[in-house]
């Protein structure tokens, strides 16, 4: 009866084998997203009765999904893809669900159930942090900036404004509210503008959709590579492809680049724990996600 609930509700078939499940909500995931296969091998290397489903859905209809998923006892949680991290956020938060950090940023990536109740989390911003710290090493009093403030673009900021332990700099194609850059201690520059402060950059992230599956955009003009240091750190969370034309003009500049790749499964190995209720370490997950 749930089942058929949901499946209203979505464009993908759902078609559950399992005795538990998680899903994964978003446009199409069905279609785009990495998880179900890093979520679903885990699963199936630990003999877990569980499976991750894709639910392919409208903003319309995220407060229902979530109604009928709470009252699920074989529902555990799963993840939450773009353009819905801030909807399920705003539901969420009216709910008190939400931990104090995800309050902080602004945005959902992951939901896990206690007690019929679905409770929000992020780990975008912790799994972005990790990866760029194994790579590069601290980044204490280091120069960042952000180009893209939604819902990855606002959980790494989060995470590597507290890293740098200075004013993280954050520039978006849509205008950001005073109060909120006022409340989180960073500093805004308009779109059209940033290019003007590229060379004074220690750290550029792209956390915008340029440069996303087909797209071959990217948030810097060609000709603004040539303002960047020489070894300027640049991080696109994008992972497919896994070289966007961020990346492949700024390789040109600097040896120091980082696509999203790991990101995404760091994020997929916090989540998995979050949502088990740390039944297997991150060590663990690691260690069997290790063909990924």
């Amino acid at each position: 009866m749930i089942l058929k609930e949901l499946q209203s509700l979505v464009q993908n078939k759902i078609i559950l084998k399992k005795k538990k499940y998680t899903v994964i909500i978003g446009a199409d995931p069905s279609k785009t997203a990495r998880s179900p296969i890093l979520w679903n091998y885990f699963f199936k290397k630990t003999n877990q009765n569980i499976e991750m489903i894709p639910l392919d859905t409208d903003k319309k209809n995220i407060k229902k999904i979530l109604e009928i998923l709470s009252k699920d006892n074989k529902f555990l949680g799963g993840c939450v893809a773009v353009p819905f991290k801030e909807n399920i956020y705003h539901e969420l938060l009216k709910k008190k669900a939400l931990d104090k950090i995800t309050q902080q940023i602004g945005a959902v990536n992951c939901i896990y159930k206690n007690k019929n109740k679905i409770f929000g989390t992020n780990t975008d911003g912790e799994a972005a942090i990790k990866v760029f710290n194994n790579k590069f090493g601290n980044i204490r009093n280091k120069k960042c900036l952000i180009l893209g403030y939604g819902g990855v673009g606002k959980a790494v900021t989060a995470f590597f404004n507290n890293a740098t332990k200075r004013k993280i700099i954050i520039s978006n194609r849509t205008k950001i509210n005073k109060n909120i850059i006022s409340k989180n201690n960073l500093e805004f520059i308009e779109w059209k503008k940033f290019p003007t402060i590229l060379s004074k950059m220690d750290i550029i992230i792209n956390c915008t959709s340029l440069g996303f599956d087909k797209n071959r955009k990217s948030p810097l003009k060609k000709k603004e590579f040539y303002f960047i240091k020489n070894n300027v750190y640049l991080f696109d969370v994008i992972y497919n492809p896994l070289e966007t034309t961020f990346l492949k003009l700024g390789k040109k500049r600097s040896r120091n680049f980082l696509n999203g790749l790991e990101m995404n499964k760091m994020q997929a190995i916090l989540a998995i724990k979050k949502v088990l209720k740390n039944k297997f370490s991150a060590n663990i997950i690691k260690r069997k996600l290790e063909k990924f």
